[in-house]
C-alpha cells in the first residue's frame, strides 16, 4: 500500500498504466513485408557518375595542427585558489568557470547522490539571497549561472557581457561560503533527483548503461554503486552540510575565467571577491581495489512489453594518463567511435540489418574508467546482434585498424579539434579539464599532433593490449519471454533481475551521535510541544479524532478539487474516505494487523483488495504517525531521537529532530522555536519492501478543538503530487461505529 493522501488520489484515478511501447524501427521485422522477385532479365543499371573526368576532387585532409592557444596567465590567490586567466576580446562577453575536486568519486557508499544534491543547493539559497533572488539577480543582466557535479568534480559557473562580470564576482564566492542549504529547497531538489532515478526506469537505454557499470565494477567499488530512490530519499540537510565543509576550499579547486576583461584589474578583484573563502584540510581520495574479471558474465533485465533490446558488452578501459590513450582513440573511432564509419555500425546495421546504429566508446578518467560497447535491436535479434558486437571487437583486438582507417581516423579527430573552441568559455571549459588532469595548455595546443603521430602498429598493439576477447560483462533490457529462449539455445550463462529492482543496495545511513546536553535539550523542547499542542494529559486521554476536508490535489501538472473524511481510533485504527473531482472515491481502512482499499476498476466499478505483507506494516505506520498525537510519542521517555541542526521554515527558526518509528521508518519533525507546535513532517514509505518514497507534510493556523490544537491547513507533497486541504470539521472523542474499519463485502 503505498499511499497516504497523494497515494490515495493517484489510485482514484485508475489503475497505473502499462508503460508506454518503445517505438519500432521502421524496417522491424519482416514477416509481412514483400520480398524483391529475381529478375533474370534486367540490364545493369549505368552509372552516370562512372568515369567522369570533370568532377571537383574532394581535397586531402591537411596534416595536424599545433592549435594557436591566447596567451593564458596563471597565478594563485593568497586563499590557494588556482587561477587562469584567458584574454579574450572577440565578444564583450566574460565566463567564470570553477572546479571543486569532489565528485561521485569521492561519495561514500551510505551517502549516494550527495555531490549532485550538494552542486544543485548551491543556487538555492544563501545568507543574503534565496532562490528566486538568486535567479533575478542573474536574470537582470542576462546572465548564467549554473552548478553541477561530475564523476570527478563539481563545476561551478557563471558568464555575463563583461561589463557585469562584478554580477558574477559577487555571486559565485557567495554561493561557495554562504550557502544555506534550506530545507524545503532541499526537499525539490531531492524531488527532481527522484525523477530522475525514475525516468531511467522507462529508458531502456539508461537502464542498460546503469546496470553494465554495476556488473562491471560490483558492490564494492565506487563505479559499480548506482543511486537509487532509497538513496536519494536517505540524504539529509546534514549531509550536505558535511559534504560542503569536507570538499568545498579553494586550495582544493581551480577556477578559469576568460573573456574581454582587464587582467591586471582581475587579480585584484578576485583576491577581493574570493578573500572569504578560507583554506582547509582536504581528505585524500578514497581508492577500491580494481575487482578481478574472469570469463563472460552476462545480465538480463527483465523489462516486460519492451520490444526492443538494449545491449551492453563492456571490459576495464584506461586512464586518461596512459601512454596508448591517443592510439586508443584511433583504434576506438574505428571500431565504434566514428558514427558512420565505424565498423560496428557498418555490421550490425548495415550488413546485419539488425539496428539504427551501434557505438563504442570509453571512459576519460584519472582512474581507470570503462570501455564500452553498445546497441539495440528488436528482441528477436538480441542474441544475434550481441554476437556480432563481440566478434568485432575480437577482430579489432587481433587485428587491429587498417592504414585506411587509421588516416581516417586521425583526419576525423584532429581535423575536428579545433571546432570545439567556438568561445573563450569553450576553451576555458577545455583547460579546466586538463588542469584537473594535471595535463596544462600544452595537452590543448598540441592534442592534434599527438593523434597525429598514431600509427598503424601502434593502434594495433594498444588495441591487441586493451581489449580482451575472452573476459567481458554483458547486459541486455529487454523482455525476458523473448529473450531468454535465445540465450538458452546459444548455451549461455545469464543471471535474471527485475528493471524495478535497485540496481545497488545501500543500507540506511545511522543517525550521528549526539552528546548527552543536546539530547537532553531536544526532550525538553518535546516536553514544550506536547503542552503546545494540548497537554499530555489530555493527548494521553484522546480516544478518537475525526476530521474532514476539502481542498485541491494536483497530479502531473492538473489539479483537481478533493474531500477527504479521516477516522482515527486508538491505538491501532484508520480510515480514510477520499473522493475526487466529487466522483471518484477511494477507502482505506486500517485494523490493527489487517487493512484494505476499495477503489474504482477500469469500469468505474468498485473493487476491495486485502493488505498482504509489507503493506500491511505500511498501514500500521500510517497509524501509528497520527499526526495530532505524535509529538507525544516522540516525547516518550523510551522514544528513539536524533536532534538535527536548526533550520528556518518560511523564514522561521525550527528546530528539527529525528524519531525512529517501529516499522523501519524515521519521521523528521520540524518544530517552530517560538510557538513549540508542529509545522513539518518529512519521511519515507515503511516496510521492507519500500522503495524510499519520499513525502512531506505541513501544518499550519492551528486552532483548539475541545482542548486539542489541530492544524487547520495540511499540506502534502510527494513524487510530483500536492495536495492542499482545508480542515472545516474537527469531532475528538465523538462515537465511531467499529464496523467503518471492517473490509466491505461487496
Amino acid at each position: 500500500m503505498k499511499r497516504l493522501l497523494p497515494l490515495i488520489l493517484l489510485a482514484a484515478c485508475g489503475p497505473k498504466p502499462a508503460p508506454a511501447p518503445v517505438p519500432a524501427l521502421p524496417s522491424d521485422g519482416t514477416a509481412h513485408v514483400a520480398k524483391p522477385v529475381a529478375d533474370e532479365t534486367a540490364k545493369p543499371v549505368n552509372d552516370p557518375w562512372a568515369g567522369r573526368t570533370d568532377l571537383i576532387p574532394a581535397p586531402a585532409p591537411k596534416p595536424p595542427a599545433k592549435i594557436d592557444l591566447p596567451s593564458i596567465e596563471t597565478y594563485k590567490l593568497s586563499n590557494g585558489l588556482e587561477v587562469f586567466f584567458i584574454k579574450s576580446a572577440r565578444l564583450p562577453v566574460a565566463s567564470m568557470q570553477l572546479a571543486i575536486k569532489a565528485g561521485r568519486m569521492q561519495e561514500p557508499k551510505a551517502r549516494l547522490g550527495v555531490a549532485e544534491a550538494t552542486a544543485d543547493m548551491l543556487v538555492k539559497g544563501t545568507k543574503k539571497h534565496n532562490a528566486v533572488a538568486l535567479a533575478k539577480e542573474i536574470d537582470f543582466v542576462g546572465g548564467t549561472i549554473a552548478a553541477d557535479a561530475t564523476f570527478e568534480a563539481t563545476l561551478v559557473s557563471c558568464s555575463v557581457l563583461a561589463r557585469n562580470m562584478s554580477t558574477c564576482m559577487k555571486l559565485v564566492p557567495e554561493m561557495l561560503t554562504q550557502s544555506t542549504f534550506p530545507a524545503d529547497e532541499l526537499d525539490k531538489v531531492k524531488q527532481l533527483m527522484l525523477g530522475t532515478v525514475r525516468q531511467r526506469l522507462d529508458d531502456a537505454g539508461q537502464l542498460a548503461s546503469a546496470h553494465v557499470q554495476n556488473l562491471l565494477w560490483g558492490d564494492e567499488h565506487v563505479r559499480g554503486w548506482i543511486n537509487s530512490e532509497g538513496s536519494v530519499n536517505g540524504l539529509r540537510r546534514d549531509d550536505i552540510v558535511a559534504w560542503h565543509k569536507t570538499w568545498y576550499a579553494p586550495n582544493n579547486s581551480i577556477l578559469v575565467v576568460a573573456g574581454d576583461l582587464d587582467g591586471k584589474k582581475l587579480k585584484s578583484d578576485l583576491e577581493r571577491a574570493f578573500g572569504s573563502w578560507k583554506k582547509a584540510t582536504v581528505p585524500p581520495t578514497p581508492s577500491y581495489t580494481e575487482p578481478g574479471l574472469s570469463g563472460i558474465r552476462i545480465r538480463l533485465v527483465d523489462k516486460p512489453g519492451q520490444t526492443q533490446t538494449h545491449i551492453r558488452v563492456a571490459q576495464f578501459g584506461i586512464k586518461h594518463d596512459d601512454p596508448r590513450f591517443f592510439d586508443s582513440l584511433v583504434w576506438n573511432y574505428t571500431l565504434g567511435g566514428g558514427a558512420f564509419s565505424s565498423r560496428l555500425m557498418k555490421v550490425v546495421r548495415v550488413e546485419g540489418g539488425k539496428t539504427y546504429g551501434a557505438s563504442s566508446s570509453f571512459d576519460r578518467n584519472l582512474d581507470k574508467g570503462s570501455f564500452v560497447a553498445q546497441s539495440f535491436t528488436r528482441n528477436s535479434e538480441a542474441v544475434a546482434t550481441t554476437k556480432l558486437i563481440i566478434g568485432e571487437i575480437a577482430k579489432m583486438a587481433k587485428e587491429g585498424p587498417t592504414q585506411t582507417e587509421v588516416s581516417a581516423a586521425v583526419a576525423n579527430i584532429a581535423g575536428g579539434y579545433g571546432m570545439r573552441f567556438q568561445s573563450a568559455a569553450d576553451l576555458g571549459a577545455a583547460l579546466l579539464g586538463a588542469e584537473l588532469h594535471g595535463f596544462g595548455e600544452q595537452y590543448l595546443a598540441n592534442y592534434p599532433l599527438l593523434v597525429g603521430k598514431v600509427t598503424v602498429d601502434e593502434a594495433k598493439k594498444a588495441a591487441g593490449e586493451i581489449l580482451d576477447p575472452k573476459n567481458y560483462v554483458i547486459v541486455m533490457v529487454g523482455d525476458a519471454k523473448d529473450i531468454e529462449p535465445q540465450l538458452q539455445k546459444a548455451g549461455w550463462r545469464y543471471e535474471k533481475v527485475a528493471f524495478a529492482e535497485p540496481i545497488t543496495k545501500v543500507a540506511a545511513a545511522a543517525p550521528p551521535p549526539v552528546d548527552a546536553k543536546t539530547l537532553a535539550a531536544a526532550r525538553q523542547l518535546l516536553t514544550e510541544s506536547v503542552a503546545a499542542h494540548g497537554g499530555k494529559a489530555k493527548l494521553s486521554a484522546v480516544k478518537s479524532v475525526k476530521l474532514h476536508a476539502t481542498g485541491t490535489t494536483t497530479i502531473q501538472g492538473q489539479t483537481l478539487p478533493v474531500e477527504i473524511e479521516r477516522t482515527y481510533v486508538a491505538p491501532d485504527k484508520l480510515r480514510i474516505d477520499a473522493t475526487l473531482a466529487k466522483q471518484l472515491k477511494v477507502i482505506v481502512g486500517v485494523d490493527g494487523k489487517t487493512g484494505w482499499q476499495q477503489a474504482p476498476d477500469q469500469a468505474g466499478k468498485p473493487q476491495v483488495v486485502e493488505f498482504k505483507g509489507p503493506d500491511v506494516i505500511q498501514g500500521q505506520f500510517e497509524v501509528w504517525r497520527e499526526p495530532e498525537l505524535l509529538v507525544l510519542k516522540a516525547a516518550d521517555s523510551g522514544s528513539k531521537i536524533a536532534p538535527m541542526p536548526d533550520e528556518n521554515v518560511d523564514g522561521k527558526p525550527h528546530a528539527v529532530i529525528r524519531l525512529a518509528s517501529p516499522y523501519g521508518a524515521d519521521i523528521t519533525l520540524y518544530i517552530d522555536k517560538k510557538t513549540k507546535l508542529l509545522s513539518r513532517i518529512g519521511f519515507a514509505e515503511a516496510g521492507p519492501r519500500a522503495q524510499g518514497a519520499s513525502q512531506v507534510e505541513e501544518f499550519s493556523d492551528y486552532k483548539d478543538a475541545q482542548g486539542v490544537k489541530i492544524a487547520r491547513k495540511q499540506k502534502s507533497t510527494t513524487q510530483g503530487r500536492t495536495t492542499v486541504l482545508d480542515v472545516d470539521k474537527v469531532e475528538i472523542d465523538g462515537k465511531v461505529d467499529p464496523s467503518v474499519f471492517a473490509k466491505p463485502k461487496l
